[in-house]
């Protein structure tokens, strides 16, 4: 065998050379025999056709009859397989010359798979689409050359963009109408510029009409690199006119609360006793409220956990098998086509120059310089996914910083997606969210209450029902509530739901400890819990938390 036909065996692509003549197949590598299933004495005695044939093809191998000889980049095409299967290909062909002969060579290659992909990434970008129009907020996307690379209708409606500037799709126009229409232009002009800075931003604008926007901006990374920026607009109008309304109103209240301030004094002195008695109680409580709390928090969530990250190890464990032996099967290739160059200085000048083309027609050098690295950045993903599987086990351990701001409404998302096997056969969730602020808490204990309230409102269903989660917030405090439309719980019963050891389950269910653990980490955060529950219609707890926890408190964490 000549290394001619050594290295056309060894090519990624089906590769034939067809005679204009008559259209019979010439030559073909082993990969057309391994793709389409004929064997190689069976291709020399067949016409290109006789693979080819769509009405397109058809027309093209008749104008090659008459002579016409064109070159082909990317078409998509069919091939007949051996077992009368039809495989999509994507093809080029190309004229070359045996002397005065001219020849075609076809190269082709299997692109289900690319299709399979580009169907994906277009499902993919459709569901991003959507989320973007869904959101609540208006959201403008800028790329690092400072142009408009997306944004949602609710931006255009909330800053009255001209629809002419729209359609004309003039960037410099509109970011200079929308720093027009606030009284803080030149800090909005300066923002929508500065597209590359690394920091996330939150600022408060006023516009000239009296509106109040709220905006949250954060870079938009590929890799370590930042290439543009987000920015994400809230009206917050009403909420800031209330937030006056409400000043105004502790203005009027404070001359009173000075007034009961001295009453309160010396029933304060009579109570301060009493306390010191009752910390001495509640240290001991905590302390044993701890130890039940990393004992419940380690049955329930441990089984979850565990069974979520099984069902991701194992497609990651394939995966993360495959690309380490592409990797050697590359390297395999690699030492062998180094081989191939160190004889490259006996072949005669002709061979050279071909090989010489062909490595510029497959760019050889780049592919040999970006093929580790790319399969090395595979095997990086896989590693960080495993992480992620990792940081899910470690949902249950018990907090060890401390106090943190966070967001309660990615905390209940974060803990819906830990049970989400609890709920998924037994309810549909909506969500209902008013975009609260962040607020000083334990985040995680926090999510230990989700957790509770979200598989209690599971098992309350005894078939198929709904949950809602819905939040909201004033001045003062923020609530979150998990409603759903499971059976209820009897009025006589409802006053005892938080004692330690008492359960509405059946034998065997439940602990008991679960919605007693919560009520301790809500009043341990200053909040409280309201339940409401009907018989046969459902139950709704909500919890309520203050936005701003006491200096003492904060102190005391410290």
């Amino acid at each position: 065998m000549s290394l001619h036909q050594l290295m056309v065996d060894h090519s990624p692509y089906m590769v034939m050379l067809v005679d204009p003549a008559d259209l019979r197949i010439l030559v073909a590598n082993r990969m057309v025999e391994q793709v389409l299933g004929y064997s190689g004495a069976q291709l020399r005695e067949m016409l290109i056709t006789d693979i080819e044939s769509s009405l397109q093809d058809v027309f093209y191998w008749e104008d090659v009859r008459a002579g016409q000889y064109l070159d082909v980049e990317a078409q998509e095409g069919e091939y007949l397989c051996a077992d009368a299967a039809m495989l999509t290909v994507m093809k080029s062909m190309r004229v070359i010359r045996d002397g005065d002969r001219p020849l075609l060579l076809v190269r082709a290659r299997d692109c289900r798979h690319e299709r399979q992909v580009e169907d994906l990434l277009e499902q993919t970008l459709a569901q991003l689409r959507t989320t973007l129009e869904s959101t609540a907020d208006g959201i403008l996307v800028i790329d690092w050359h400072g142009k408009i690379t997306s944004m949602n209708r609710l931006l255009s409606a909330m800053w009255e963009i001209p629809a002419a500037l729209l359609e004309a799709g003039d960037d410099d126009g509109i970011v200079e109408y929308i720093a027009g229409q606030v009284e803080q232009g030149e800090l909005i002009r300066s923002q929508l510029r500065q597209v590359a800075d690394t920091t996330e931003t939150q600022d408060l604008f006023r516009l000239r009409n009296g509106r109040f926007f709220e905006c949250r901006s954060r870079p938009q990374f590929l890799g370590e690199r930042v290439i543009g920026r987000v920015f994400g607009y809230t009206d917050v109008t009403e909420r800031h006119r209330a937030e006056e309304a409400l000043r105004e109103s502790r203005d009027q209240l404070e001359s009173k609360v000075r007034e009961r301030t001295r009453d309160l004094r010396e029933a304060n002195a009579t109570l301060e006793h009493e306390k010191a008695r009752q910390a001495e109680l509640i240290k001991k409580l905590g302390e044993a409220q701890s130890q039940l709390l990393q004992s419940e928090k380690m049955a329930s969530i441990g089984v979850l956990a565990a069974g979520v990250a099984h069902e991701i190890n194992n497609p990651i464990g394939f995966v993360n098998s495959n690309l380490g032996s592409l990797q050697r099967y590359a390297q395999s290739m690699l030492r062998l086509l180094d081989s191939y160059e160190a004889l490259e200085g006996s072949f005669s000048p002709d061979d050279r120059a071909a090989i010489a083309r062909i490595k510029k027609e497959v760019d050889a050098d780049y592919l040999r310089e970006d093929l580790e690295p790319l399969l090395r950045e595979s095997l990086d993903g896989i590693d960080r996914v495993r992480r992620i599987v990792q940081d899910m086990k470690d949902f249950s351990h018990v907090d060890g910083g401390g106090l943190q701001y966070a967001d309660l409404e990615a905390g209940l998302n974060s803990t819906l997606n830990v049970v989400w096997n609890e709920i998924k056969y037994k309810a549909e969730v909506t969500k209902e969210y008013a975009q609260i602020p962040q607020i000083e808490c334990y985040p995680s204990q926090l999510n230990q209450v989700f957790m509770n309230l979200l598989v209690n409102a599971a098992h309350a269903i005894e078939k198929h029902g709904r949950i809602t989660l819905r939040t909201g917030h004033d001045a003062t405090q923020v609530w979150i509530e998990v409603e759903d439309t499971g059976t209820g719980i009897p009025e006589d019963k409802l006053g005892r739901i938080f004692e330690p050891f008492f359960t509405t389950k059946p034998v065997g269910k439940g602990t008991g400890l679960g919605l007693s653990l919560s009520y301790g980490i809500v009043q341990k955060h200053g909040g409280r819990f309201d339940v409401h529950s009907e018989v046969g219609k459902g139950t709704r707890f909500r919890v309520v938390l203050p936005r701003f926890r006491p200096a003492s408190d904060a102190d005391a964490a410290n």
